[in-house]
């Protein structure tokens, strides 16, 4: 009879641990944070190359200052409940469709080369079917633009480097950034780049990650710099921050007269 309770990831033993079958021992001091992450999540231990690319994906959300939703959303909940672990979730519920997670993007990039696939186009073709429906239909592409960086984001700029020399640069890479290309000549919209969401999208999908282990690694990125800003609120900041009259906009009715029973 099966019991009720069941997991493929860790026992608990008298004076022991084991995480996917590795004594939790031996794990520290021995293997990077980056490689227990890995193990965790995947089952098994990282290649040399694995790791590395998990390393340089956990170094390259660590934080984006007040440009990044998950900061804002910290800081304003740090700011009228100072407390760390509150105001820290506040910050991680941002991530979604539009920010943090390359879970959405991994998802466009598997429904245009099941399209690739399907109909037996190459890259090229499939990059202009993909455009053109998505113009057609006014969709987002997610994983392009960004805010502050025109052109190029530095930090998808290092990740496809290091991409390249691990060996996770493949086919489909090649079509999210076909994709990119034709959607830049389509448009003529050249400075819209590939952020690092779609950059860490393509590379966790060549490496084999499923979309929600893609996005727990995005979210153990970015909480270093959500934790640092709550602190800096909590110790530094102002109670009980409000948005600024000067900042605002009140599109609504004038003053009026409630109307009489």
């Amino acid at each position: 009879m099966a019991k009720e309770w069941a997991t493929k990831i860790s026992r608990v033993l008298k004076g022991k641990v084991i995480i996917r079958g590795y004594s939790h021992e031996d794990l520290i001091g021995n293997y990077s944070y980056a490689e227990g992450i890995f193990l965790t999540l995947r089952g098994e231990m990282p290649t040399r190359n694995e790791a590395r690319m998990v390393d340089a994906m956990l170094n390259s959300l660590l934080d984006h200052g007040f440009v990044a939703a998950s900061v804002l959303a910290a800081r304003y909940c740090a700011s009228g409940n100072p407390q760390l672990i509150p105001a820290t979730a506040a910050g991680l519920l941002t991530a979604g469709s539009n920010t943090i997670s390359p879970q959405h993007t991994a998802q466009f990039l598997d429904e245009a080369w099941q399209l690739k696939e399907r109909e037996g186009i190459t890259i090229e073709e499939a990059a202009q079917r993909v455009v053109t429906q998505v113009l057609k239909t006014k969709r987002r592409i997610p994983g392009y633009g960004h805010p502050t960086h025109k052109g190029e984001d530095f930090r998808a700029v290092k990740l496809w480097q290091i991409a390249q020399e691990c060996g996770f640069v493949g086919e489909r890479t090649r079509l999210y950034q076909a994709i990119h290309a034709e959607f830049g000549r389509v448009t003529g919209k050249k400075d819209i780049c590939i952020n690092v969401d779609g950059a860490l999208a393509c590379i966790m999908v060549e490496m084999g990650f499923r979309p929600l282990q893609m996005v727990s690694v995005a979210v153990l990125a970015v909480l270093p710099g959500i934790l640092a800003h709550v602190i800096e609120e909590i110790e530094e900041g102002k109670a009980l921050r409000i948005v600024r009259d000067e900042d605002q906009d009140y599109l609504g009715y004038p003053e009026r007269p409630i109307p009489e029973r």
